[in-house]
């Protein structure tokens, strides 16, 4: 986050979620087990070796497993943090905005780290001083890696943000400090970094039932 821009004042909280995404793994043991007892009883071949085979198949099977949860794979409970969700909660009681948007975003900034730095981006939700002093001065904040002053501080940009906008998306990539984002929103044109979090937001919402 690296801009300053003008006052805060309350939107519609963001809702409508979309449906959740569940990726599912075909590889079968079962599968396997069957091309065995059909295809090496009939070519005669050793136990041994047909066990062997077999556990190379579920090595392949734990493999594919693997693959599917590594990087680049959204298991979606992964992205979820007991103490993000409470500070974000709180956040939602003082803002008109859903939780899981922030919890998103704090995803994609800080992998829920409160401790993360990006040269002078602090926290969770990598907040700069250099562009916030003010804003921190009026919230009370004084310390940035304290996660509920990092949030704080964050979310009242975000809405402000919002409001100099009136798009969330477009928020979202300014937020992200990136060039000529009002325009790019204005062409239908919305950024990697501001579809990733509006996405898992959606997801998130869903997840917790809304």
């Amino acid at each position: 986050m690296d801009k300053n821009n003008s006052a805060d004042v309350p939107v519609r909280r963001i809702g409508n979620s979309e449906s959740r995404f569940i990726q599912k793994n075909e590889c079968s043991i079962e599968n396997f087990k069957r091309y065995f007892k059909q295809n090496f009883k009939r070519n005669r071949c050793s136990k041994a070796a047909a066990l062997i085979l077999l556990l190379l198949a579920v090595g392949f099977c734990i493999g594919i497993s693997a693959k599917a949860s590594g990087p680049g794979y959204e298991y979606i409970e992964q992205t979820e943090n007991r103490r993000v969700i409470e500070l974000t909660e709180q956040m939602a009681q003082m803002y008109p905005i859903c939780p899981e948007l922030l919890q998103a975003m704090i995803f994609y900034e800080s992998s829920n780290q409160p401790g993360a730095r990006n040269g002078s981006c602090i926290g969770y939700m990598q907040v700069n001083p250099r562009w916030h002093r003010e804003r921190m001065d009026r919230l009370g904040v004084s310390d940035l890696y304290d996660g509920y002053s990092n949030i704080l501080t964050g979310t009242d940009y975000l809405m402000e943000l919002i409001k100099e906008y009136g798009d969330v998306a477009t928020a979202l990539m300014v937020y992200h400090g990136e060039r000529n984002a009002e325009r790019s929103a204005s062409e239908g044109v919305i950024s990697d970094y501001a579809g990733r979090i509006l996405n898992l937001s959606s997801k998130l919402e869903r997840l917790h039932g809304k």
